[in-house]
């Protein structure tokens, strides 16, 4: 099949159209920035990270996770990509035989490394922190029994990553790398590469002939540039060396992984000296904190939030990049789902095409269908300590983007409190949808947002006008950006619930 009116093709082509528009409208760009007539596509690459194979019986054959990781290839098989690239933290514990289940996995779906049609598919692997450290966390090394068997089996062991490497890819290990694929250059960065001190500026200047202009290059490594995709709340920054190498390259395309986050984000598409791209994870996922349902990465879960963190296990994400002269275009999948995950990215080319800084602004905010309704009701619940508590369910409608609009990012849930002629503020929460990372046809209908009753305004005196004694919800839904659409309200009801 010609690569280039295959069914993928159409596929991309009617997504483009269908999503495009609303896209670079938001980022100020226009139909001009896509160059008029479309070009065919001249190079398609899936996209993954973090996909953390799992050796449970010391053996390669009963890897866990593998079984997700064949279906994300055999997705890219059938979208006839010319290239597979993974942003890191391929081997869990960072055990011989995780990395060898990789490359085991590669061979069934892309034997000898090619599709069906016989052409080559290029491996743009890098190592993460887990493939070349996993082996001294904790959950490695309970499965080993001595130093010497660690020594053994451990990827980033000495020269250990030089013979699992070559056993698992077929390829040398080299710590830094630049391979062609149908005359698009990428570059590859390994673990800890990155962090050295003008490591990564000495190997682009390097390679400046072949990287320099206006056409785009790719490069992966495993944490994300400091300062660029979702910054500055995400986790799993590097210390800011490759962001200052790639600042002298406007046509660089980075695609990095670590932090997990979910690619239902917008704002894991950066753009500003160059392009960043977060990759999510196929393993599972972890959304930003500062919701009732989420948690801060790393740091020490209080406990007071009135619900569970979302552990987002079943969320698998990644991507298919498809390059035309004039764009890239990136399809966010739900491989849990086998559904795109929200409409495509696309980044216009060339890179000064696109004022990324307007696209906050003239993103659209979602907005509550017609006779939307806020239902509450008094629960025997217990909160996140698994202390029982008396809670209050706030219940209201998902908003899911199907119907034309924006898809809600999160929830903000207000409560509007009586105070004698007046209507403060109490409390404000936020809080995801269940499957906010899901396909936007698979996410919950309905989202619920948990309060103590504790909480809640209580009876401050005798009058019926007293601060407190009225109280409502007030509910709006935002997008990522933080712009929110009209707030749906519960009726008034009283401290004391009579």
């Amino acid at each position: 099949m010609n690569n280039d009116v295959s069914r993928a093709d159409a596929v991309s082509r009617r997504d483009f159209i269908g999503y495009a528009t609303a896209f670079m409208a938001a980022a100020g760009t226009g139909h001009a920035a896509m160059g008029g007539a479309a070009s065919p596509v001249r190079l398609r690459v899936g996209i993954l990270s973090d996909i953390h194979i799992v050796d449970t019986d010391g053996t390669r054959e009963n890897c866990v996770a593998i079984d997700m990781f064949e279906k994300a290839l055999r997705h890219f098989r059938e979208r006839q990509v010319d290239a597979v690239l993974i942003a890191g933290d391929m081997a869990d514990g960072g055990l011989s035989n995780e990395l060898l289940a990789v490359g085991d996995a590669w061979r069934r779906v892309f034997p000898d490394g090619k599709r069906p049609d016989g052409a080559k598919v290029e491996k743009i692997f890098v190592a993460g922190n887990h493939d070349f450290e996993g082996w001294r966390y904790a959950s490695a090394r309970k499965k080993l029994k001595s130093e010497a068997e660690a020594h053994a089996r451990a990827i980033g062991w000495k020269e250990n990553r030089f013979k699992f490497w070559k056993e698992a890819f077929d390829e040398e290990y080299v710590p830094m790398y630049v391979k062609d694929v149908k005359g698009y250059k990428f570059v590859g960065v390994h673990f800890n590469e990155f962090s050295k001190k003008g490591a990564v500026a000495a190997f682009l200047d390097a390679h400046r002939a072949e990287l320099a202009g206006s056409k785009p290059f790719f490069y992966t490594q495993h944490y994300h540039p400091r300062a660029t995709c979702s910054a500055p709340w995400v986790w799993g920054q590097d210390s800011g060396e490759s962001t200052a190498a790639l600042k002298a390259f406007p046509n660089a395309v980075a695609f990095t992984g670590h932090s997990h986050t979910p690619l239902t984000d917008d704002r894991t598409l950066w753009r500003g000296e160059f392009t960043s791209i977060g990759t999510g994870s196929l393993k599972y996922l972890i959304p930003f904190g500062g919701r009732e349902n989420s948690r801060i990465f790393g740091a020490k879960d209080i406990g007071t939030q009135q619900m569970p963190h979302l552990s987002c296990n079943d969320g698998h994400h990644g991507q298919v990049m498809a390059v035309y002269d004039d764009r890239i275009v990136l399809e966010r999948r739900d491989f849990e789902n086998d559904l795109p995950a929200g409409p495509d990215w696309v980044v216009p080319l060339p890179a000064s095409a696109e004022p990324f800084s307007a696209r906050a602004e003239k993103s659209t905010a979602p907005e509550f269908a017609h006779g939307a309704a806020v239902k509450i009701a008094r629960i025997k619940g217990e909160n996140r300590a698994k202390k029982k508590t008396e809670q209050i369910a706030v219940t209201f409608p998902n908003v899911t983007g199907l119907d034309g609009g924006s898809r809600a990012f999160d929830f903000e849930v207000v409560v509007e409190a009586i105070d004698v002629d007046r209507t403060q503020t109490w409390m404000t929460k936020r809080v995801y949808s269940p499957h906010y990372y899901w396909a936007p046809g698979k996410d919950d209908a309905t989202v619920t947002c948990l309060f103590a009753v504790a909480e809640l305004p209580q009876p401050n005196g005798r009058l019926e006008t007293a601060r407190g004694r009225k109280f409502r919800f007030a509910v709006s839904p935002a997008n990522c950006y933080g712009k929110q659409g009209a707030a749906i309200r519960s009726k008034w009801i009283t401290g004391d619930f009579a």
